[in-house]
């Protein structure tokens, strides 16, 4: 993205002092810079040239999460620069949840409860109409007839607020307390236990191979156990989570195709799809071949 001027971008948003910059986050075509400065140090967001419509829903559910107590991003400034819609986000203290899981590994079960409760508060937040247009079923991809049907005579009647990219990376912690909740792009309204899945799939996917990769997975897997204590917590036992984790999996075995097509390369999910055939063969679903 050497196209972006992130100095041009803050005199847009009225900020005229000198800001030092770095890229914190750069993924297809959107990014995070950090803007420190005499001012103050913040996040400056930009999206995609005629995202307007996302950055009005990104900026509408972080207003609200921070509303009902979720330490999301205060949204300080908003424009447009070349025709991306941009935000000027205040700065959230702490450090991501993958940086303390690995310097504190002792910490691993306690961080994940705290992050576990804070999500389980999101999710029982009415959502508001807008989120509703997009559907969480199928937010990641298409599903078989069978598991959409048997979601949907599952599905709670209560329509809450979702994340849906609750990870190591969008985590900010410390010490024990969730400091922030980052990226917004995904989030609609429907069943809690679906954002508790896809956080799940995401922790508890290994990657790499060998002692030093199992005893990561064995940590983030001790993550993931803390994660759903702290959520019923706060939310009381959750049902059917089967069914929910093999939609996360099937969402995230599709996306992880369509970004390695993008990066023009063979997507490695071999691991992937013999965990969520044994997952879908406990649950008495029929095997699947590729959705499209």
């Amino acid at each position: 993205m050497t196209d972006i001027d992130p100095h041009a971008i803050m005199r847009e948003l009225g900020c005229d002092g000198l800001y030092a910059a770095s890229v914190l986050a750069e993924n297809r075509g959107k990014a995070v810079w950090r803007m420190e400065g005499d001012g103050g140090t913040f996040a400056l967001r930009i999206l995609r040239p005629d995202e307007h419509e996302t950055a009005s829903a990104e900026q509408g559910v972080m207003e609200l999460a921070r509303g009902v107590g979720v330490p999301a991003p205060q949204v300080l400034a908003t424009g447009t620069w070349r025709r991306r819609p941009v935000m000027l986000l205040s700065w959230c203290r702490g450090q991501t949840l993958s940086t303390a899981v690995r310097d504190q590994p002792w910490d691993a079960f306690r961080l994940g409860m705290a992050c576990g409760r804070e999500q389980a508060r999101l999710n029982e937040t009415p959502a508001p109409e807008p989120l509703g247009a997009a559907r969480w079923l199928t937010r990641f991809g298409p599903l078989d007839p069978e598991l959409r049907r048997r979601l949907e005579r599952i599905e709670s009647s209560h329509s809450g607020v979702l994340h849906l990219d609750c990870h190591g990376g969008n985590v900010l912690v410390a010490g024990s307390e969730v400091t922030g909740l980052l990226d917004w792009t995904n989030a609609c309204a429907g069943d809690g236990r679906a954002d508790l899945a896809r956080s799940w799939s995401f922790l508890t996917r290994r990657s790499g191979r060998g002692p030093r990769a199992g005893a990561r997975a064995f940590l983030w897997r001790v993550v993931a156990a803390g994660w759903q204590r702290g959520y019923e917590q706060v939310a009381g036992r959750q049902r059917d989570m089967l069914l929910f984790r093999i939609w996360a999996l099937t969402g995230l075995l599709q996306t992880s195709r369509v970004e390695a097509e993008r990066a023009g390369r063979k997507p490695d999910v071999a691991a992937l799809q013999r965990r969520l055939a044994r997952m879908r063969d406990r649950a008495g679903l029929p095997p699947v071949t590729e959705l499209r």
